[in-house]
């Protein structure tokens, strides 16, 4: 599963992205580290090994998200930036509370077991 988290600079994407990858033992990927085409065969190639991804990137366009075809697209907005909200949101944020990891990990959580059962 690619769990894509978006948003502008600053917008804590990151802050949420590492914690919540560890939470739901995925590996972490962060955009910086890679070049579009290295992104893209790098996360493929995790979730082709079976694992999950959580991936940490701005997105400033939704070309940008389709490219990476994620499963869940994770929005932040806590902050006025010119970024392109994404078409396709499964889960919003635009303040922090105590226990959004935890929220999150619950949202990705139905989102799994709505899906599977669909697939059946």
């Amino acid at each position: 599963m690619k769990i894509l988290i978006c948003g502008p600079e600053g917008s804590g994407k990151t802050t949420l992205a590492m914690p919540f990858a560890e939470l739901i033992n995925a590996v972490y990927v962060n955009r910086d580290t890679y070049t579009g085409d290295e992104l893209r065969g790098y996360v493929d190639g995790i979730v082709d090994s079976g694992k999950a991804v959580v991936i940490d990137k701005r997105c400033n366009t939704n070309t940008a998200v389709e490219y990476l075809n994620p499963d869940y697209i994770v929005w932040m907005d806590m902050r006025t930036a010119k970024t392109e909200r994404p078409y396709k949101v499964d889960y919003h944020i635009a303040q922090w509370f105590d226990n959004t990891h935890e929220t999150l990990m619950i949202a990705v959580d139905r989102y799994q077991k709505w899906k599977n059962k669909k697939d059946d």
